[in-house]
């Protein structure tokens, strides 16, 4: 049977049931039935060459030579990242959890299943050309034009090894006992394995070695760095080093720097040839803080604060977005948001990074792509533009205390009724699964540990609850999360349960934990719209809960509204009609916030004031009923006393936008 449709060569193909999916260098992504051959689908993937793959839930995800990442629910693109990486996306490869993507920017990069990027895996000097997951998920394995396999360990999204070959590495493919077998551009294929009881021979395995070692000097001598800085032998054992022929050529290591050496056979000496170009720069050990996270990077820079607060420490790895770290640095160091282009600069110019004519970068490890504030050529006309407004990055709560949590849970555990009660066994799933959580993004949560987050500890009565929900709120933080929000009803259940949490328990710590809990929601794509889609419902409880006189809820409750104002933005790109009803709403609940807001409650006042900043991009679309009801309510004259926390810039792109 012949599939016939494309336009250009296949390059791409995986399987999906009973179906198949191919990618071509047509720009196209076609879906076939493989008992007729008749194409079901045609995807529009980007431009020439696509590369395709399919999640667990069914969705096709393709990456393609425009730098694309698209995920397709049927028909339809879900969700589209641009400039995913910084060249052509070569392959994709999905696990239970999550997806990754190699590219010709020698990068590796882990996203979750709504396209937001969680990590960048650098290392490779070259086109990557493959990646796969290891059966049991805790390994990945990346093929590169620099002759090398690299493993990486997903628990922490380290290299723990760079195997190298004797010529460029296509395709690292893992096996189900555990090994990798590795395609390699000398017309081998080698098998890999860390049992003992399967390796080569001595003999056998040396000669593999000394073979890649010496295909590899002879590529450094032209800039490349495949020539491993561990594997090089110590030049104090050059002595007991017998070359085995003429010529045979080999690494030492000399104070940190690699030398080539030819075997004198007549001598019966090395010969230095000499230094091997091309090394791997040296990385940078950060000792981290509550932003950045302790290890290696590419560099540390010092950012000279002024007299007040004297230089501190940027850590930052090629590939990054310097958007992102930047909007980072001005978080931790909690210095306005009018600082981080001019960070954002700082660090381009000191990485060498191109900006490319948009000022992006890369992308970062901890989120997706930077914010942009500048509109589309389609909205120019009828948008003003803004440096600051819309907000594009959600105002969440991923900070916990688990320990104390987990405590206060355990206690509440004791006193519950005995049917509610956790045995001995599932206080242990328990206690594994808060310590993923802990561990991030990239731990992959067991099915039996989200059953008793989820499901068991949700039965409990509402005054032992709290501490639940708060662990639901860190549970949003991850990725497999967005696995509650998929289903037909799409978490509807989960989300009403929230709000009549808050209505409940309002000026208590069960109505805060749970409005925290819908203001994370906004962290992952399909969470997000899930609860967008909710909106009706949620202005209504936020409508009564404002009234709370627990200030922390207060910020919560306009995080939230915060939250639905960006997305009203964001999902009304034109030609997309601007919610005209849902904008008004959420200007009044803003607007009556803030008329009877107290004095401490300055950190909600200026999350309400960034809410109707993001409504006022697209108001001319409504006529500026935004912005008139803004100054009726005499919004103007609150700027200035929120000045101080907000940024001048800020408070001057609001008049702006307002027109006063």
């Amino acid at each position: 049977m012949q599939f016939e449709g494309h336009d250009g060569p296949v390059c791409s193909l995986v399987e999906l049931g009973a179906k198949l999916v191919s990618g071509s260098w047509d720009g196209k992504a076609k879906v076939w039935d493989t008992s007729t051959g008749q194409c079901t689908a045609t995807l529009d993937a980007g431009a020439h060459a696509v590369s395709v793959a399919a999640l667990p839930t069914g969705e096709i995800v393709t990456g393609s030579q425009d730098k694309s990442l698209r995920v397709f629910r049927g028909n339809e693109c879900m969700h589209k990242v641009e400039n995913a990486h910084g060249d052509i996306i070569r392959t994709i490869a999905t696990s239970t959890t999550s997806l990754l993507t190699a590219s010709n920017d020698n990068m590796i990069k882990l996203w979750s299943f709504d396209g937001v990027e969680m990590a960048t895996l650098a290392g490779h000097q070259s086109f990557v050309y493959g990646v796969a997951y290891s059966d049991d998920g805790q390994k990945i394995f990346s093929s590169s034009d620099d002759c090398t396999l690299k493993v990486w360990s997903t628990a922490d999204m380290s290299c723990k090894q760079s195997i190298v070959h004797a010529g460029t590495v296509w395709q690292g493919c893992p096996l189900p006992n555990g090994d990798v077998v590795s395609a390699c551009g000398d017309m081998m294929l080698r098998v890999w394995s860390c049992d003992p009881a399967r390796f080569a021979p001595e003999a056998e395995r040396t000669t593999q070695r000394e073979i890649a070692e010496q295909a590899n000097i002879a590529a450094a001598q032209k800039g490349s760095s495949s020539v491993a800085m561990d594997t090089a032998t110590d030049i104090s054992q050059m002595p007991s080093c017998v070359g085995k022929k003429n010529g045979e050529i080999k690494c030492f290591k000399d104070n940190g720097v690699v030398y080539a050496f030819s075997w004198n056979q007549g001598a019966r000496q090395w010969d230095k040839i000499g230094e091997v170009v091309g090394q791997q720069e040296e990385k940078k050990f950060y000792e981290g803080d509550p932003i950045f996270k302790a290890g290696e990077y590419d560099f540390i820079f010092d950012v000279d604060m002024g007299p007040a607060h004297g230089m501190r420490k940027l850590p930052y790895n090629k590939g990054e977005n310097p958007m992102v770290v930047a909007e980072a640095f001005c978080n931790r160091e909690q210095i306005s948001r009018e600082n981080t282009d001019q960070i954002r600069r700082f660090i381009m110019q000191n990485a060498g990074v191109d900006d490319g004519g948009g000022g992006g970068g890369g992308s970062n490890s901890g989120g997706g792509s930077a914010p942009s504030s500048t509109p589309s050529p389609a909205a120019a006309a009828s948008e003003p533009i803004s440096e600051v407004f819309p907000i594009m990055q959600p105002a969440v709560f991923k900070d916990g205390k688990f320990e104390q949590l987990q405590a206060k849970i355990l206690e509440f555990n004791g006193q519950v009724d005995e049917s509610l009660r956790l045995d001995p066994v599932e206080v242990g799933h328990l206690t594994e699964g808060i310590s993923k959580l802990k561990m991030g993004v990239t731990s992959e949560l067991r099915a039996c540990q989200q059953e008793i987050i989820i499901v068991k500890l949700g039965q409990w009565p509402k005054d032992k609850l709290f501490p639940v929900v708060d662990l639901w709120r860190l549970y949003l933080a991850h990725p497999v999360s967005s696995d509650l929000f998929k289903g037909s009803d799409r978490g509807t259940s989960h989300i009403l349960q929230a709000l009549d949490f808050i209505g409940a328990d309002v000026n208590g710590p069960l109505g805060l934990c749970a409005a925290r809990y819908l203001a994370n929601l906004f962290i992952y794509q399909t969470n997000k719209y899930a609860a967008f889609d909710k909106r009706e419902l949620i202005f209504k409880t936020l409508s009564s809960a404002l009234n709370t006189t627990n200030k922390h809820t207060k910020v919560a409750c306009m995080s939230l509204l915060l939250n639905i104002a960006c997305v009203l933005h964001e999902s009304s790109q034109p030609p997309k009609a601007w919610d005209l009803a849902s904008a008004e709403t959420c200007a009044r609940l803003a607007l009556d916030f803030l008329a009877k807001a107290a004095a401490e409650d300055e950190d909600a006042k200026v999350r309400a004031v960034l809410a109707l900043g993001s409504l006022l991009p697209r108001d001319r679309q409504g006529q500026g009923t935004v912005a008139a009801k803004c100054k009726d309510a005499g919004l103007p004259a609150m700027l200035p006393a929120l000045e101080t926390k907000m940024g001048a810039k800020s408070v001057a792109e609001l008049k702006k936008l307002l027109g006063v």
